[in-house]
């Protein structure tokens, strides 16, 4: 499948997959330290005892919800990126994502350096969201609707596997010696920088016609704008609604389970991370191709009304195995939300395309549009869950000990309402 690159060269399908593989394999080293789990055990363990127990608690909260609030920036990358080389953008915003990473190793574990650890990682997230916002730019124009999950699958599958090892080895070096994170922070940040800078060389379909198109086009992306595309678009108004309670759901019960994890459990720091990292990832490459089929066949609500039950099993799991102090039920929970983990990889970063106009290079719709306003929302729970889920697990500790192992009934039926929205949604738009 022959396509025009900035160029005008013929650039195959092959060669474009085969660069976006040896970038997202060299950014998965560095992402794998950078994810919220990871980051929110690493500051739980570091900073215990430098700063008062509250504050600490939200600093968990803030590190597992960065990778989701730093969204709320999508609306500024969409503005950005209008009018420019968005595989050199990309490029340029990973450089900078491996740098922040450098920067993290260094930090000291000091009060002061707690604020300064969170600044860095949040400005690192803000950096990812930039990249994930455009990147479906890119993958909309260089890949057709009936392979796009395929080839997303194949990608993540690779990236996943890479950063599940990567996150053990951060576990087995967290137990063996804390302080050995720097080296593996610097090490795999520089790693990574090698595949950011590769990714100058994809090329992308039709993007000179693309790029003359939006320099003509109103650039300025505004909340009326995106406001006016909910009312005009009522499905993906409805999509959105879903996915907010879902996500809600979903982005609240890490935080309270990493500080139930490290208060109420003697799980060491490798086990944490294998429950809520290195598990979920492992099993991406299993389950995720399964996913891609069931979304290159099936609108985005037919796979969501499936896709969502499978998180709601998973949350299920995690509060029976707290509530009831069975340690064990852990794993089968991990394992279930490593499975629902795969299909919301494909569903996040391609749904959103389901509800844009075909052939929009010759139309005012813009498919990044409509990513921004699903990544921004992202973001606004990104901001909200995670504190509300320390502070419901704070509040119920304030009013007899143990009593936070409850605390994931809230995210457990904000899940489930979010599932039964996606069934109702889906017989509506049928």
């Amino acid at each position: 499948m022959p396509s025009s690159g900035l160029s005008g060269k013929k650039v195959s399908l092959k060669t474009r997959i085969h660069v976006e593989w040896n970038t997202w394999a060299s950014l998965a080293l560095v992402a794998a330290l950078l994810e919220g789990s990871v980051i929110g055990i690493v500051i739980k363990n570091g900073f215990q005892g430098l700063v008062s127990d509250g504050w600490l608690n939200v600093s968990v909260a803030i590190a597992t919800g960065a990778p989701f609030f730093a969204n709320l920036l999508s609306f500024y990358w969409v503005s950005l990126s209008l009018g420019r080389s968005k595989a050199r953008l990309v490029s340029n915003l990973a450089i900078l994502f491996c740098i922040s990473g450098l920067f993290m190793s260094v930090t000291p574990f000091t009060s002061l350096g707690l604020v300064i650890f969170l600044l860095i990682y949040i400005t690192s997230r803000m950096l990812w969201s930039g990249i994930l916002t455009i990147r479906s730019n890119i993958w909309r124009a260089n890949y057709p609707r009936h392979i796009r999950g395929k080839v997303t699958a194949k990608l993540a599958t690779l990236a996943a596997i890479i950063m599940s090892v990567t996150s053990i080895i951060a576990g087995w070096l967290l137990d063996w010696q804390f302080s050995y994170f720097r080296i593996l922070f610097a090490i795999f940040a520089i790693l990574s920088l090698w595949g950011a800078v590769q990714y100058r060389l994809l090329a992308v379909r039709h993007q000179q016609k693309e790029i003359e198109r939006e320099n003509k086009a109103e650039k300025k992306v505004s909340l009326k704008r995106m406001i006016n595309l909910l009312k005009n678009n009522k499905a993906f108004a409805h999509y959105m609604l879903a996915m907010f309670l879902l996500g809600m759901g979903n982005l609240m019960f890490m935080a309270p389970l990493i500080i139930y994890f490290n208060e109420q459990t003697e799980l060491l720091q490798l086990e944490q991370i294998l429950l809520t990292t290195a598990i979920p990832l492992a099993l991406i490459p299993i389950f995720v191709a399964w996913w891609a089929r069931l979304l290159d066949r099936s609108h985005i609500f037919a796979f969501r009304s499936i896709h969502s039950w499978v998180f709601v099993v998973s949350l299920s799991l995690f509060a029976t195995a707290q509530i009831v102090n069975f340690p064990h039920l852990f794993y089968l929970a991990s394992f279930i939300y490593g499975f629902a983990l795969a299909g919301g990889i494909i569903g996040w970063n391609l749904g959103h395309n389901d509800f844009v106009k075909q052939g929009n290079l010759d139309s005012k719709e813009n498919p990044m549009d409509y990513m921004a306003i699903h990544v921004s929302l992202t973001g606004l729970r990104g901001l909200i869950a995670p504190v509300v889920g320390v502070s419901l697990y704070q509040w119920l500790e304030s009013l007899s000990a143990t009593s936070g192992r409850y605390a994931l009934l809230l995210p457990l039926c904000l899940t489930m309402i979010g599932a039964l929205l996606f069934v109702r949604f889906n017989r509506l738009h049928r």
